[in-house]
């Protein structure tokens, strides 16, 4: 094979990985945002985005213009450019890429982002010009949605809610999906595979799955909840925890809380600090850590080939050496 046939096949088929990975965390950001009123929601979703978008027209770029290329180092040096527009632009006269008003003013949005707001506040000139990433997308929002965003009330500030999440989503897939597609031609014409990715990689959900919110991870989770709070939950793990981990005293009160804290690593951090304080009660907390770490084990066969009748006698099958406690 080729430099440039590996570099073009494998390579860039690390780069599609990694893009649709900045894209997964990017709408994961948004997804977890719960008002518009913090400038580094902003920041982290927008940074995702852009640099998410920006490889990935960076690879379809090069696949189909380096055939043609005649001086490889005046051609790579053309790709060192964070301006999206541009991108879009070498593309368009042999795919004929073009998009509508809404998704070109978005595409906009992340170029000037990239290139002057991202480190906007290293500049003493931020005292004057503050939040520039946060208000940029609250009217992207407002413009679009025919909505008015509160980002500085304290108790009225407006919420994000499934109508933002479903927008963005949407706004990011026609961007998106446009540009993957000429990937996927422009390998299968130079008879390579960049566009195969790992169905268990985030960037499946982008490119395969063409999932662009994350309203099935919420209904997953539920469903989820619903069988192990169920008697079907019957395997080695939920019979565990129901035979040998008692439960910590939780809040019913805060049931919410601790469902949303399943679904967000943000949400985690507060009830975080709560099982802290309940393990302060925790007699046997390193046996309770132990089962618990046995209990999230993919391999775990307790309760199915046990020889000892004793409920605390369990295997535990980690791929390397069974313990028996």
């Amino acid at each position: 094979m080729r430099p440039d046939e590996y570099w073009k096949n494998f390579n860039l088929g690390t780069e599609l990985d990694i893009a649709g990975r900045f894209l997964f965390n990017g709408l994961q950001a948004f997804h977890e945002m719960e008002h518009f009123a913090a400038e580094e929601d902003s920041f982290e979703f927008l940074y995702s985005i852009a640099v998410g978008i920006e490889r990935l027209l960076k690879i379809a770029v090069i696949l189909t213009e380096h055939d043609t290329a005649a001086d490889q180092e005046a051609f790579e040096k053309s790709l060192i450019t964070h301006t999206h527009q541009e991108l879009v632009l070498r593309l368009r006269p042999k795919h004929n890429l073009t998009y509508p008003a809404r998704e070109n003013e978005f595409i906009a949005l992340l170029g000037r982002f990239y290139n002057s707001q991202r480190y906007g506040r290293y500049s003493i000139n931020s005292a004057y010009a503050p939040a520039q990433e946060r208000k940029e997308l609250v009217k992207f929002l407002e413009t679009h949605l025919d909505v008015k965003i509160d980002v500085r009330g304290f108790l009225s500030v407006t919420p994000n809610e499934r109508k933002y999440r479903k927008f963005m989503g949407k706004v990011v897939s026609k961007i998106v999906n446009p540009v993957h597609q000429i990937v996927e031609n422009e390998a299968r014409r130079l008879n390579i595979y960049t566009y195969e990715i790992d169905y268990r990689s985030k960037a499946s959900k982008i490119f395969l799955s063409k999932k662009f919110d994350f309203e099935d991870e919420d209904i997953l989770q539920a469903e989820l909840m619903a069988y192990f709070l169920s008697s079907a939950a019957c395997g080695p793990n939920a019979q565990l925890i129901r035979d040998l981990i008692k439960p910590l005293p939780f809040d019913p009160a805060l049931e919410g809380e601790y469902l949303a804290a399943l679904r967000s690593d943000r949400k985690k951090i507060t009830v975080l600090d709560e099982l802290v304080s309940h393990y302060e009660d925790v007699t046997n907390f390193k046996e309770r850590r132990e089962l618990l770490e046995a209990s999230t084990l993919e391999n775990l066969t307790y309760g199915l080939e046990v020889e000892d009748e004793d409920a605390e006698d369990f295997e535990i099958d980690d791929g390397e050496e069974k313990d028996s406690r």
